[in-house]
């Protein structure tokens, strides 16, 4: 079973976003049921090995700010004093929180004078889970499988 852990994140701003910048982007939006913070992607592995015990911090996330990876990954960044401790506790190396909002296939040089334009912010949850994701051609289909 294809796995990761992460934290799922509404955006009641998310369609704005979207009409806003997509006139500077082409490519896949991530649909707004499917937007999270990924702690850890597993990969092929049995479910149980996850049931693990985690320290889940007793904070809100924040999501605010738009970042670019290497032209190809839009997101949102992810803040709170202590959300590197999941990825600590699940030994994960360099890692940077963040929520895609789009894989871009191209996009117009006017997009990163407009990202410093929008300012949106939300404050989430820190609630994490277990959930397996199945690839289909209309995009994955991800399921709950453990709550931390």
């Amino acid at each position: 079973m294809r796995l990761f852990i992460a934290t799922p994140v509404t955006l009641p701003f998310y369609q704005i976003i979207k009409q806003k910048l997509s006139p500077y982007i082409q490519g896949k939006w991530v649909e707004g049921y499917n937007l999270h913070l990924t702690h850890k992607f597993i990969g092929d592995d049995n479910p149980d090995n996850w049931k693990i015990d985690l320290n889940i911090p007793n904070e809100k996330i924040e999501i605010k700010d738009f970042g670019i990876f290497n032209n190809k990954i839009l997101y949102m960044k992810a803040i709170s004093p202590k959300i590197n401790s999941i990825a600590k506790q699940l030994n994960v190396q360099n890692f940077t929180p963040h929520i895609t909002l789009c894989r871009i296939k191209q996009l117009d040089d006017k997009l990163f004078e407009k990202l410093k334009t929008l300012e949106f912010s939300h404050k989430i949850e820190f609630k994490v889970n277990l959930y397996s994701s199945i690839l289909t051609k209309k995009g994955p289909i991800y399921k709950k499988i453990y709550t931390y």
